[in-house]
């Protein structure tokens, strides 16, 4: 059974949302929200919009192995992809300072998960 195409339209609540959560404080939370409405689509603009604001939310979580160990299995491979592109979309931010909490990400979910979150990361092209 096919997903139906995510639009833009469909992509801000979550982003709206997400940022409420953010303005509060809350990177956990906002991370579980976006992560709980996954995106389907072939449009670079709605990928591109929802991995920021999945990056955002991901570089403000302090309490990393916290999050790692009350996600879901499933969503392992899905921080894995977003912990690469967050690296891609901060490399060149602040000298790359986030890309340090992207690290972190790495190593956590490695520690939690082994080598095999990488490459199913690397081969999922829905990021």
């Amino acid at each position: 059974m096919a997903k139906i195409e995510t639009k833009m339209e469909d992509l801000e609540p979550v982003i709206d949302r997400c940022s409420q959560l953010m303005q509060g404080g809350d990177y956990s939370g906002a991370l579980r929200h976006a992560i709980e409405h996954p995106i389907s689509s072939k449009d670079a603009k709605v990928k591109e919009a929802a991995a920021k604001n999945i990056c955002a939310a991901m570089a403000g979580v302090g309490a990393i192995v916290k999050f790692i160990e009350n996600a879901e299995e499933t969503e392992h491979d899905t921080l894995m992809k977003y912990t690469f592109k967050g690296m891609d979309i901060y490399r060149n931010e602040n000298k790359g300072k986030n890309c340090a909490k992207f690290l972190k990400w790495h190593d956590e979910l490695v520690k939690k998960c082994g080598l095999g979150v990488i490459m199913r990361a690397m081969v999922d092209k829905k990021c």
